[in-house]
């Protein structure tokens, strides 16, 4: 027999399924994370289309024991319904903000409504290694240590892997270069995780001609293109846009041009890519209709049966017009129930739509089966009949539906903030009740109970064997600055909230706080005071803390400011902009409180704004007599100086990472943590956050040591209570801190050489 020719798409087919492999096993090792896993078994168990795959025994073979490599992975499932949903929370998050106007659907204007759809809410796998750069505060979730016993796996699957791509570039005869080597797929794994798309897409095009035979990379670089043109505040003037846009789309054009060799049955990278090249086209003045109704029917047949992207081809059908392809897909996801109420009011206004310009003789049926499954409240009203001018009672249903929901807006608005205030108040009380981290929320509130369970708690402490103890915690709390810096946080949480934000009287909001502190500070300055000085502090100086310099009474005023400033915007709603607007307002404070769908409406979302580099409110407030709590200019660099030259020797393992003040990586790791409860962060020298199962972080600070135990906020421990006892450290009664990733000799010499310098500094001060 004569050697058998392959013919190009041979070719590329056989090169496309052996690097598709390589890259599986590549970013199954360097991503190291369970969502991956479970997306490569999918792939090949369930995803492989078996007509288009080359039939080679090579190929079968490294797919047989890549499968059983992975399943080998899979056993451990404890975290996957966690995974799933945060991730499926984080796409319903971001779906609000490409839906359309209701009253662009109702009156069935498709031109109007927004484009650059799928750039903006990301789909999925290949939207999930670009947030896993920043989304730190997903990482506990979404983060999977694989085993040990990985190295040996691997290495093993990698041997094979070099034998398949021997015996396959033999047999298919492709060139060299349609095959992936794992440098470059190392390289290309760290390229998808920049966050920088400029300098993300010069890096892609600097290795384009290595992946000739790689279909996922031209949609990476089309989309990398593609958030380039669209960023109207990256520097680039116009033209320069212009050009990569042009860029996005020849990328594009080149992942439609392979994607005949496409292996997989259903692909939402290819999903993406459709939807995406369809908002590029839209932009045309007169696009291709027939190009963008494929490139749609191709989103909806890779999409399968994955809620979140159907969502987003529903609304590009919404947006060419086509609401009747729209129709189908939002049916079938109200019936599996996702989104249920948001899709349920883009389903009613098709109906009400349909039943107004008459092209739907079961509208007002389908209309009256959608009611019973969703409550009424939140549907498009549906007219008893049809009048003759359609414009004029389009915009009586739009008032009637405007009215309704101002009323439910309320309801909502009012949860809403009892959530908000319960929370401040909570972190607010446990400031200065620093004794007991693991006591019951129910009483750090500010009802009759609760105060005096506390109280109880406190004057225990107080005439207990810790008594001593418990004095030191709170004086060395820094707490005067601790309340500044909590209310700078809950105003500032309001700056993501566009009906404060951008209301005249946002700086009279912050002068009530202001104002009410200032009132306050100088009996914080006594008590401060009392605290330095051995036996001056007693149950009765904690009791009138806790009734004079309460929550309630700071924030009342604010509160009720707040209030006036939503309900007089709710109750000037007009239009239904207006009315989707202020929703979403409600519901993004609500999600911040950890609020779920079944609350609150599910589905909208607005974006965050940038938060403002300074506070609103300065620690000048308290007064001009801080020198307590503050270590000195003089003491603080040398603190700094420990820390700096112990960073590089503490950590002997991949367990802890350190973090040291005026890095980036600490301002990072407090706005994504989430940390329950409080610290004064400018104190904050050093970090060593556990990156383990047991998440147990130290805070090294000026005043002492802080245990941050599965992101919950200890409290302080003095550089005086911390004992050294060999393979752990005694960190005050009764945590003790040992970690086989830390140098605990090295830990102790920097905690030792800390308390000399804070002795020191409090000699100097007069407290020692």
């Amino acid at each position: 027999m004569g050697e058998i020719k392959y013919e190009r798409e041979d070719q590329l087919k056989a090169a496309y399924a052996l690097n598709m492999c390589t890259v599986s096993v590549s970013q199954i090792v360097d991503y190291n994370d369970e969502y991956i896993l479970e997306q490569e078994y999918e792939t090949i168990l369930n995803n492989l289309n078996l007509e288009q795959i080359p039939k080679d025994e090579a190929l079968l073979n490294i797919l047989v024991k890549l499968l059983n490599v992975i399943t080998f992975f899979r056993i451990d499932k404890v975290k996957k319904k966690q995974i799933e949903k945060k991730y499926q929370r984080r796409i319903k998050n971001a779906i609000w903000s490409a839906v359309p106007n209701i009253g662009v659907i109702v009156a069935g204007d498709p031109v109007t409504i927004a484009l650059s759809l799928a750039t903006q809410v990301g789909i999925g796998y290949m939207n999930y290694r670009r947030e896993k750069a920043s989304a730190m505060a997903d990482k506990e979730d979404l983060e999977v240590e694989l085993r040990i016993t990985a190295i040996e796996q691997f290495n093993a699957l990698r041997r094979e892997l070099f034998t398949t791509a021997w015996r396959l570039a033999d047999e298919y005869n492709f060139p060299d270069n349609f095959r992936l080597t794992e440098r470059q797929i190392s390289q290309y794994n760290q390229i998808l995780m920049d966050t920088d798309e400029l300098r993300k897409y010069e890096r892609l095009e600097a290795i384009q001609d290595k992946f000739e035979a790689y279909l996922p990379f031209w949609y990476f670089m089309g989309h990398a293109a593609k958030r380039i043109s669209e960023d109207e505040y990256n520097g680039l003037d116009i033209h320069v846009r212009e050009y990569y846009k042009t860029q996005a789309k020849n990328h594009f054009e080149k992942y439609d041009s392979l994607n005949s060799y496409n292996i997989l049955r259903e692909d939402e990278l290819t999903a993406s890519f459709a939807l995406e090249y369809v908002d590029l086209l839209l932009l045309e003045k007169a696009p291709d209709k027939d190009k963008v109704s494929r490139l749609i029917r191709t989103a909806v047949n890779m999409a399968g049966n994955a809620n979140d992207i159907l969502e987003l081809c529903a609304i590009a059908y919404l947006k060419v017009g086509q609401t009747i392809e729209a129709e189908k897909i939002l049916r079938i996801l109200v019936n599996e129930e996702y989104n249920k109420v948001t899709n349920a009011k883009l389903l009613s206004r098709i109906y009400v739509s349909e039943f107004l310009k008459g092209t739907n003789s079961s509208a007002k049926i389908n209309y009256m089966i959608l009611s019973k499954r969703v409550g009424g409240v939140w549907l498009f009203p549906m007219p008893e009949k049809r009048d003759k001018n359609l414009e004029l009672q389009d915009k009586s249903l739009q008032d009637e539906y405007v009215l309704e929901q101002k009323l439910s807006l309320k309801y909502e608005y009012r949860y809403v903030m009892l959530g908000f205030i319960k929370k401040y108040n909570i972190l607010f009380n446990k400031i200065v009740f620093v004794f007991d981290d693991n006591i019951s929320d129910y009483y750090l509130l500010d009802n009759e109970e609760a105060i005096e369970r506390r109280i109880q708690i406190a004057a225990d402490a107080l005439t207990g064997d810790h008594g001593n103890e418990y004095i030191n915690c709170i004086r060395e709390s820094g707490f005067r600055f601790r309340y500044v810096e909590l209310f700078n946080d809950m105003i500032k949480e309001f700056d993501e909230v566009s009906v404060i934000k951008n209301n005249p009287s946002k700086d009279y909001l912050v002068l009530l706080i202001r104002r009410e502190i200032a009132l306050y500070s100088r009996k914080l300055y006594e008590m401060q005071e009392k605290l330095n000085h051995e036996g001056a502090f007693s149950i009765n100086d904690y009791k009138e803390l806790q009734n004079d310099f309460s929550f309630p009474k700071v924030t009342h005023d604010f509160f009720d400011e707040v209030n006036r400033i939503f309900l007089k915007n709710i109750d000037n709603i007009e239009t239904l902009d207006q009315l989707d607007e202020i929703e979403n307002e409600i519901i993004l404070l609500g999600r911040k409180l950890g609020i779920s769908d079944d609350e609150l409406l599910n589905g909208k979302t607005v974006e965050y704004g940038d938060k403002p580099e300074g506070d609103y409110i300065s620690t000048a407030v308290l007064g001009t007599d801080q020198k307590d709590e503050s270590i000195g200019k003089e003491f603080f660099n040398q603190m700094i100086t420990k820390v700096k030259a112990v960073r590089d020797s503490i950590i002997i393992g991949d367990k802890v990472k350190c973090f040291v003040y005026g890095e980036d990586n600490i301002k990072v790791y407090f706005e994504n943590e989430k940390l329950q409860g409080s610290v004064n962060k400018a104190k904050v020298l050093m970090i060593l956050e556990d990156i383990s199962i047991w998440k147990y972080d130290l805070f090294i600070t000026c005043d002492g040591v802080i245990p941050v135990k599965n992101k919950k906020i200890g409290s302080l421990r003095s550089f005086d209570r911390i004992k050294y006892e060999g393979e752990c450290i005694t960190i005050g009664w009764p945590d003790k801190y040992d970690n086989s990733s830390v140098y605990i000799n090295q830990l102790w010499w920097l905690i030792s050489e800390l308390g000399d310098i804070s002795r020191k500094a409090r000699r100097r001060a007069g407290y020692v």
